[in-house]
């Protein structure tokens, strides 16, 4: 079971008979890859795709630390390092909504932030706030980098003479983690997961469609299920977009997603990742 956490408001009007959509985005079944073949940028997405299957998942694990001593342990249990987020990106539909990709690290050794909040906040060109959000999301483990691709923007306001859905001019995101949420573990994102993608294609309906399959080789945070995001990158590797899938893991065997992207900008390559998505983490959505 595959399930589509990313949705857009007018997009997905228009492809809900296509796409079988729900509120919780497109649920096209993973299966036979799309005719349509890659072109362009794509195809420097299948290469750069290509390379993270080689050598394991990229940006987990990116920081390098000496093994973790108990002095480490007890200064960030009583005073841990906040998450950073080092990358960001979005870009706005018509309707006023932005897909956006943050990648954030703990830099921490030894504690897991659990369920630190994303606030993201759009402004218009005047520097009026249209739309503050704030996200939930899973917990961060020690020593390990994650990408989390949502949509927000459901909260903007028009201005008071405008008689269109107001676009930000600026988004600037933020990442929290509330008092007393940061529990000690062992556990590392590391090279738990193995991505190898499919591929990326044009479909018919106007939609990019990115297919693949996610192998998680053990079970972290007690997690039966797994995200895969799709990060859309610039000429310069910097984010500027993504999209992202709930899939159904087992530790050892390979799992399938299907990932439609509706209304995605031009990009010059993308990058797979995939960590823990724990049962409570979705409900919370």
């Amino acid at each position: 079971m595959v399930i589509d956490m990313k949705f857009r408001t007018l997009s997905m009007a228009a492809c809900a008979g296509l796409f079988a959509l729900s509120l919780t985005g497109c649920a096209a079944p993973a299966g036979d890859q799309p005719t349509a073949e890659p072109t362009g940028g794509q195809q420097a997405a299948q290469s750069a795709a290509d390379q993270q299957q080689a050598t394991g998942q990229q940006g987990a694990g990116d920081q390098q630390t000496a093994p973790a001593t108990e002095a480490t342990a007890e200064q960030e249990a009583a005073s841990p390092a906040a998450l950073q987020i080092v990358d960001s990106g979005w870009f706005a539909a018509d309707n006023g909504m932005v897909d956006f990709a943050v990648k954030v690290q703990n830099p921490n050794q030894t504690v897991e932030a659990v369920d630190p909040v994303i606030e993201v906040v759009g402004k218009d060109e005047a520097g009026n706030v249209i739309f503050d959000e704030t996200i939930e999301t899973p917990g961060v483990l020690p020593d390990s980098t994650y990408y989390y691709s949502y949509v927000a923007g459901s909260t903007a306001k028009a201005a008071d003479d405008a008689t269109e859905t107001v676009k930000p001019a600026t988004v600037d995101f933020s990442i929290t983690t509330p008092e007393g949420s940061w529990k000690a573990t062992d556990q590392k994102l590391g090279d738990v997961y193995a991505v190898t993608d499919g591929g990326a294609a044009d479909t018919q309906f106007g939609a990019k469609e990115f297919t693949g399959t996610v192998t998680a080789s053990e079970q972290l945070d007690g997690a039966e299920q797994s995200r895969v995001d799709v990060i859309l990158l610039d000429k310069d590797g910097k984010i500027e977009g993504g999209y992202f899938k709930i899939v159904d893991t087992e530790p050892g065997q390979a799992a399938d997603y299907d990932i439609y992207a509706v209304g995605a900008p031009e990009f010059a390559s993308y990058a797979v990742y995939a960590s823990p998505w724990a049962e409570e983490a979705e409900a919370a959505e």
